[in-house]
């Protein structure tokens, strides 16, 4: 039960960057309308919040799990670890979503075909690995 907590923070962390990640597949901005605003912010917003809430839920459970082998450290590790981490892949995932945005949509790409590639979309540090060019 000790665990919970960061176990639905992890899961809710993980939609957060879904709808992310889903919000920026399926709209891209095009002009400083208030509506393109609003769906930058929100696909930024989740983005943030999801990662801060998925790391640190997961780093929270590893140096938990570290500290009940006896692996002793001090405080400010795990804080330094998930701050790092935390910006990373807030980093990396925001400049792959701008170069998913810039590339027009393969029009030979059906998202329905192939839904793990969505899912693996939503996976933090994931879109590290997706290509720039859609098409691959």
């Amino acid at each position: 039960m000790e665990y919970a907590y960061p176990i639905v923070g992890f899961f809710v962390g993980m939609g957060l960057i879904a709808t992310s990640v889903l919000t920026a597949f399926l709209y891209t901005p095009t002009t400083s309308s208030r509506i393109d605003t609003a769906v930058t912010a929100f696909t930024g917003i989740t983005l943030h919040l999801g990662d801060l809430l998925a790391v640190t839920s997961a780093v929270a459970v590893v140096f938990d799990l570290l500290t009940n082998v006896g692996v002793s450290y001090p405080l400010e590790v795990p804080f330094i670890i998930g701050y790092v981490l935390t910006h990373v892949i807030v980093y990396y995932s925001s400049l792959h979503i701008t170069d998913v945005q810039t590339q027009p949509m393969d029009p030979e790409f059906d998202i329905r075909d192939n839904p793990l590639q969505l899912l693996t979309l939503s996976i933090p540090g994931a879109l590290i690995l997706l290509p720039a060019n859609r098409s691959q």
